[in-house]
């Protein structure tokens, strides 16, 4: 720690001309490395209807090439489940609003030094400075959150930040555009480790995969299990429920339309087409109508299909459906199921794995945002020799019992000094910013009391002694001077007891008003121990 930071990149001509690529710096004004064009989005599309062995297959040939195919399955099954994107939006949004802060790098227990704490202030002003670009497709910091936690759910996601160069030299991301995942993939044939690379044609059948140029793209890769990226992302467990979800909807609104009117049972007599026709034509049309005019002797009956319509299995299969996707991207929470407990009680509980759960998420995208963009950042204005990095992740303050911190601090003695601690430890736990030198503090003045034989500098006046108690008989001069050695003793006790209590009151550590105007209540009435 306290080393200088290294000289700008935009002072290192020499070294940016010897390695042009090396760095954002070097190329930032070629623009971007995937520009997809506007008739390239048909090769997006992809059927929103399947069956079980279609969609086999797409998970299956993850494996071999087709990362894009799988990418695209999770697409569909997001938009025409609405459940699921409702559960995903509710992630996306809470990663946003999360509160992401940029750290100075210190060893474990110190804090930033003014180098790193500098850095760090300088880090985070370039991130907030991103501007979304609605038009072309372009995220701001908060768009750039929300794909990163999609990536925690998708298994792959892949973002290319958008570099300027200012006025000042600065090299600095102005915004970032999510990658089709046809310009990404694995090797299937080739020999090499095993790598996510890159496809800068976008082909979906290519071998002319690359490495992804360093500090150029930002990359989420995430697993279910511990099994090959390809075949771990979390969303492949939801595709049977989806197929549940399709197909129950389908199933159910088949249903619908068949029995969703009472059936309709009607006889007449053998042999008379004529009747048969004009039954047939009249009962077709009840439907709309409502109503129906037969001859004498026709039969008509009402069949109620709609008993029993609360176990139907296309309502379980939508239902059984939902709560999984809900249990699987929120944890647990009371949208799936309550259960036979009390709701109060059990939403909180769900409310604290879904905490939980997000954190994990924002933890997932912060790895990305400090291992990647941060460097990137950090290598485009002063090289790649920079080892202390910034920090950034979401910090949540933790929820605290201030009442139970209050109660402890007093039995431990903390509030009258019994167990001396650190004054801005104290402020600190308490959440409450310590005065600065010199500032003006608050402190309520106390009203004036009036103590029967004590002067305004809290000693006893001579030769004055307490009010004597109402109804008393007359004393003896022994009797009266023993009463004014008592009362004397008594007037010393009172006035070392108001500075005491004024100390008190001075550090803050109690309020003397209710206390003084009690004493003095009590001395007037004569309820000293001098009348006793």
């Amino acid at each position: 720690m306290g080393r200088s930071l290294p000289a700008r990149r935009d002072e290192l001509v020499t070294a940016r001309a010897a390695s042009p690529s090396a760095v954002i710096g070097g190329d930032v004004d070629t623009g971007s490395i995937v520009v997809p064009q506007a008739r390239e989005r048909m090769l997006e599309i992809f059927d929103r209807v399947q069956r079980p062995t279609e969609v086999a297959n797409t998970l299956e040939g993850a494996l071999f090439s087709s990362l894009w195919q799988q990418q695209m399955l999770f697409q569909a099954m997001i938009d025409t489940w609405p459940r699921l994107q409702k559960a995903l939006r509710e992630v996306k949004l809470a990663a946003r609003k999360a509160p992401w802060q940029v750290c100075g790098f210190a060893d474990r227990g110190e804090k930033p030094d003014a180098k790193a704490e500098k850095l760090a202030k300088e880090v985070e002003r370039i991130v907030w400075g991103m501007k979304p670009d609605p038009v072309r497709g372009l995220k701001g910091f908060e768009g750039t959150v929300e794909e990163l936690a999609m990536g925690y759910f998708l298994g792959h996601h892949v973002l290319e930040p958008h570099w300027k160069r200012r006025a000042d030299g600065r090299v600095v991301p102005v915004s970032t555009l999510p990658v089709p995942p046809r310009y990404y993939g694995y090797p299937s044939m080739e020999d090499g480790p095993d790598r996510l690379m890159l496809d800068r044609a976008g082909s979906m059948v290519t071998t002319s995969y690359e490495d992804f140029p360093p500090h150029r793209f930002l990359i989420a890769v995430n697993g279910g299990h511990s099994g090959h990226p390809a075949h771990s992302a979390p969303l492949r467990v939801l595709a049977g429920y989806w197929l549940a979800a399709i197909y129950g909807l389908k199933w159910f609104m088949q249903f619908a339309q068949l029995f969703g009117i009472p059936f309709r049972w009607a006889t007449y007599a053998d042999g008379d087409a004529k009747a048969k026709a004009e039954l047939g034509s009249m009962m077709a049309n009840m439907g709309s109508q409502g109503w129906a005019a037969f001859k004498q002797g026709v039969k008509l009956e009402f069949m109620d299909t709609n008993k029993g319509s609360g176990s139907l299995a296309q309502a379980e299969l939508l239902k059984l459906a939902d709560e999984q996707c809900d249990i699987f991207i929120l944890g647990q929470t009371l949208t799936s199921s309550q259960g036979e407990r009390g709701s109060q009680s059990l939403g909180e509980v769900h409310m604290g794995v879904r905490q939980e759960l997000l954190a994990g998420v924002c933890d997932f995208v912060g790895e990305i945002l400090t291992h990647q963009f941060i460097p990137a950042i950090v290598a485009a204005n002063y090289g790649d020799s920079v080892d202390e990095m910034p920090s950034m992740w979401a910090k949540w303050e933790e929820a605290k019992d201030e009442q139970a911190l209050a109660n402890r601090d007093k039995a431990l003695g903390l509030l009258d000094g019994s167990m001396p601690v650190d004054k801005a430890w104290l402020y600190e736990r308490h959440g409450v910013p310590m005065p600065e030198e010199g500032a003006e503090l608050f402190k309520e003045k106390p009203e004036p009391v009036e103590v029967p034989g004590i002067g305004p500098d809290g000693k006893p006046l001579p030769g004055q002694a307490g009010p004597s108690k109402r109804g008393s008989a007359p004393r003896s001069q022994e009797e009266d001077e023993d009463k004014d050695k008592v009362e004397a003793t008594d007037a010393e006790d009172a006035a070392e007891m108001v500075a005491r209590m004024e100390k008190l009151k001075k550090d803050g550590l109690l309020d003397v008003d209710a206390v003084a105007e009690a004493m003095a209540a009590v001395w007037i009435e004569g309820n000293v121990p001098g009348d006793r």
